[in-house]
């Protein structure tokens, strides 16, 4: 409204309560419902290129996740922390006796909110799509906290009802409070194994900006379509995303959002994520970030309910899961889904 205001022509109508809205034409999505399972179909047909991105020492955590997952007609592409130099022994040793697992040598320091973390993903899918005996119709990323809470056959099953679908999971519809949370309209610089601050940015106008988690399951067609593709889109959000705190939490959210590939976008990445308190998360406005602790706690036998209460839902893998903390929980799991092991794995 662009009337004065009668009681004081300082203000236009409305005085200080005046709202300005606009119609922006962008309509709330709506994901097309995903096709559950049907237990103990036959015809299942579907592989999965599983990204491990591990760090630290617990390497029989990592043997042991390896078993749960593995299966002839997956591959599994291993990037170990360059500062983890004990697992990425026991990596290569794992990757020895097997022709569908690959451990990278391009190793990077994947700090918390750093750019890398982004950088590892993203050359892990390009080297997926050219390994010539490597067929693959989605990616899953993991990381050696995490653990299949779901059988590989119902993982498997779900996932051929559902070919073509993009799995991630969103913030919810509060942009402009993601943008702040995130430091989106900052400008980040990887540094010497730190996240340094440099200043306020404007981001790219006309761009759907969305986030979330940073745990995928991604479809081969659009994997293809972010590595391969010479669309602006893609070449203007990868240099966006070179500078910015945490990108892989937000990156393949936006391209997917701006695309063709929108209507594959499932609100969902898979995960159960153990969350039990929030924490004060605002080191993006630090000068230099190195962790925030936001970071979810380690399931427990005392959270088994909580677990148990998946076989409904379309979840498959928990997160965090740490023998050091727990191994009676991840024990239950094994004996739960996975005792005795199939023949055929």
């Amino acid at each position: 409204c662009d009337m004065s205001c009668p009681g004081d022509l300082r203000y236009s109508c409305g005085g200080y309560l005046a709202l300005s809205l606009y119609q922006t034409g962008l309509a709330k999505h709506v994901s097309p419902p995903v096709l559950t399972n049907a237990t103990g179909h036959s015809n299942v047909n579907v592989s999965i290129a599983y990204i491990l991105t591990l760090n630290g020492r617990a390497t029989r955590q990592m043997f042991r996740l390896f078993r749960a997952l593995y299966h002839t007609h997956h591959c599994f592409y291993i990037h170990v922390d360059k500062r983890s130099s004990h697992m990425h022994r026991a990596a290569l040793r794992l990757a020895e006796g097997y022709s569908n697992v690959f451990v990278t040598r391009q190793r990077h320091a994947t700090i918390w909110g750093g750019s890398t973390l982004l950088t590892v993903l993203l050359q892990a899918m390009e080297e997926l799509i050219n390994k010539p005996h490597c067929h693959w119709d989605f990616v899953v990323n993991l990381s050696e906290s995490d653990y299949p809470i779901k059988s590989n056959q119902a993982l498997e099953e779900f996932l051929w009802r559902n070919k073509g679908r993009n799995f991630l999971k969103s913030h919810g519809q509060d942009t402009n409070r993601f943008l702040k949370k995130q430091g989106l309209d900052r400008t980040f610089l990887q540094c010497e194994e730190h996240m340094w601050r440099l200043g306020e940015r404007k981001l790219p106008s006309g761009v759907r900006i969305d986030g979330g988690s940073d745990w995928v399951c991604l479809s081969n067609a659009f994997v293809r379509y972010v590595i391969s593709s010479n669309d602006q889109l893609i070449s203007g959000l990868r240099k966006v995303y070179e500078y910015t705190l945490l990108p892989a939490e937000s990156f393949f959210h936006t391209v997917l959002r701006n695309s063709a590939f929108c209507p594959s976008f499932t609100d969902n990445n898979l995960h159960l994520t153990n969350w039990k308190r929030k924490l004060g998360c605002r080191c993006q406005y630090k000068n230099i970030v190195d962790w925030c602790g936001c970071s979810p706690n380690d399931f427990t036998p005392k959270d088994w309910n909580k677990l148990y209460a998946t076989r409904s839902r379309n979840l498959f893998f928990g997160r965090k899961f740490e023998a050091v903390v727990s191994l009676a929980v991840i024990n239950k799991l094994d004996a739960w889904l996975y005792h005795p092991y199939r023949d055929d794995t």
